[in-house]
Order: C-alpha cells, then structure tokens, then sequence
C-alpha cells in the first residue's frame, strides 16, 4: 500500500542522517545511489522500499495515492 503523499519522504540509502562523521565504505558502497522510500507515521519512520535511483524515488513519491489500498 502506498501512503498519502503527505506521509511520504525520501532519503539517500547511502546519507540517510545527513553526512557522517566517519562511516564503514562497505555499507556505503552497497547503498550507492540508492535511496529509502520512507512513511512517516505517528511514532516515526517506517521503511517501504528502496529505489535504485534517485529518479524511481522521486516518481515514488509524487505518484498519486493508490485509491484501491493496494
């Protein structure tokens, strides 16, 4: 099911927190280019997909709402 789009977020898989003080260039290399479909809900977060790049994340996330909840 894919959320209203005013819950919907994108975020770098690879950056998601912003930039990091130091990171491991294995898990940065394995998130290369791709990036977190997220849902904002009332406690937090909670992780839809991964799109491979940043075109496919952005046409997630102005897509028009599912009216079927499918």
């Amino acid at each position: 099911m894919t959320p209203p789009p005013f819950q919907r977020e994108i975020r770098s898989a690879r950056y998601p927190h912003g930039l990091p003080d130091r990171c491991d260039d294995t898990v940065v290399e394995a998130f290369d280019d791709a990036w977190l479909l997220l849902e904002r809900t009332g406690s937090g977060y909670r992780v839809l997909g991964v799109a491979r790049d940043y075109e496919s994340a952005r046409a997630w996330l102005v897509a028009v709402e599912d009216a079927s909840g499918s």
